[in-house]
């Protein structure tokens, strides 16, 4: 079992929840009486945080790629200094890698930031939530936060307050972005094969498309474009099959909350392992998938390698680029259950630090990240989706369209299955041996079923 340190008694993080109000409405106190007051003006009169006088809000995120989301967050950034004139919004960027490994000591230090990201699972968010170091959203939630997301969407961000248990419970965070997995199409391609897409209506169409599409391409070019070298592509696009041959997401979920009774070792999971192990020997991802990184096989697709590229939606912007008009997206045909089921989750969450003053200006904040006025054209235009159930439908872009359509139809059936390797600390890089030996044909279904619920039992183990 590992051990924590608790930085902050229960007693005063209650304080400062009471004081703390999540719109831009909320009197919320908390730090008010260590801020400089300045007397309210007529000007201030549309301002609750002109009170503190000219304050900072110091920000931290992962989400440093542009064009992407850092675009989207400055200009909110921008929006939101623009509102509340005597705040000044303070954004500190890094790239994800680095971020994880330095966002737990930043939160814990004297200087933590008031808003920062965090990572869904056991190894950030768990943590956070068990040393205490962001604040539970109970207040927002009732002030409408609760309608962002659908029941089964909020389960990623609600821990146990000592951070026993995942995917129940308080929640402690809200994601901006919704990140799904799904099929990209080179029309021009499946045109010239003679395969629609719109007859795709079940799992078994997308096979027989497949087959059609392996006999009308060259030998040398694959079916699907694939870059496994990371070691982790490969699962997303097996998650797609996994949800073919799976009936509830919701035990999906469990398995990655770490639920008592849950198991990977299933029949519908070898079974979906054995079709994944058919499509390699058939040759659908090609010869060198396993050489070749995610993003790199991104980029060949959009230049016009291989029909069909089944990966996240976060590829949507480098594929528009290359293909133009000719590309499409939709998510994978669901399989008996008639539910489209996917890997995929909301972006890395917003948090609320346990040490900030202005609990009540970061909380305005982040509302206006997730669900502000214009908040969903400014992630358009960065072809990023918005999380919320209630964004609009991208106007006049009828890619875009399907891009974000295929996040709301994941949601609406329940079928977001999150990321395995949130399972455990040591999941990521248990599968991605795993899934390798099983392409190699070194390992069969079986075996790999095996391997990935031993990982998560041990882990298991340590939580009791």
């Amino acid at each position: 079992m590992r051990k924590w340190i608790i930085v902050m008694a229960l007693a005063l993080i209650a304080g400062i929840i009471a004081a703390c109000g999540g719109t831009p409405g909320s009197s919320g106190g908390g730090g008010a009486e260590s801020a400089a007051t300045v007397e309210t003006s007529a000007a201030d009169a549309g301002n609750p945080f002109a009170k503190y006088g000219d304050i900072t809000l110091e920000v931290w995120s992962a989400d440093n790629q542009d064009p992407g989301p850092m675009p989207v967050i400055k200009n909110i950034a921008a929006e939101f200094e623009k509102k509340y004139p005597n705040v000044k919004i303070n954004l500190t960027f890094k790239g994800f890698s680095d971020y994880i490994k330095v966002v737990k000591l930043a939160l814990a230090s004297d200087k933590a930031p008031d808003v920062a990201e965090g990572n869904q699972g056991w190894q950030i968010d768990g943590a956070l939530v068990k040393s205490k170091l962001i604040l539970p959203l109970t207040d927002q939630m009732s002030q409408g936060w609760d309608q962002w997301y659908t029941p089964d969407t909020f389960q990623q961000f609600q821990w146990a307050d000592d951070g026993s248990k995942f995917g129940e419970g308080t929640t402690y965070g809200v994601g901006q972005f919704g990140q799904s997995t799904g099929i990209f199409m080179n029309m021009k391609k499946l045109n010239d094969a003679g395969v629609d897409p719109t007859t795709w209506k079940t799992f078994d169409d997308f096979q027989a498309a497949l087959k059609t599409l392996r006999a009308k391409l060259p030998a040398d070019e694959p079916v699907i474009n694939l870059g496994n070298k990371d070691g982790y592509e490969i699962v997303h696009a097996w998650g797609m099959l996994q949800g073919a041959y799976n009936s509830d997401p919701q035990a999906i979920r469990d398995w990655v909350f770490q639920k008592d009774g849950a198991t990977f070792d299933t029949p519908e999971n070898i079974k979906s392992l054995q079709v994944l192990q058919e499509w390699v020997k058939a040759g659908y991802f090609g010869k060198n998938f396993n050489a070749v990184g995610e993003n790199d096989a991104a980029a060949a697709f959009a230049k016009g390698t291989g029909a069909l590229y089944m990966g996240g939606n976060w590829q949507a912007g480098v594929v528009k680029e290359g293909l133009g008009a000719d590309a499409a997206f939709m998510n994978s045909p669901p399989g008996a259950s008639g539910k489209h089921i996917a890997i995929g989750s909301t972006s890395l969450p917003w948090h609320i630090s346990s040490k900030s003053k202005y609990p009540d200006v970061a909380a305005a904040f982040i509302a206006m990240l997730i669900d502000g006025e214009g908040t969903a054209q400014m992630m358009y235009d960065q072809v990023q989706i918005p999380a919320v159930q209630s964004a609009p439908q991208p106007e006049g872009d009828a890619y875009l369209g399907q891009v974000a359509t295929g996040w709301q139809q994941l949601v609406q059936d329940g079928g977001l299955t999150l990321f395995p390797d949130w399972s455990s600390p040591s999941m990521f890089d248990t599968m991605g041996a795993a899934f390798q030996k099983l392409a190699a044909g070194s390992a069969t279904p079986e075996e790999v079923a095996k391997a990935l619920q031993d990982d998560w039992q041990k882990f298991h183990d340590t939580l009791q």
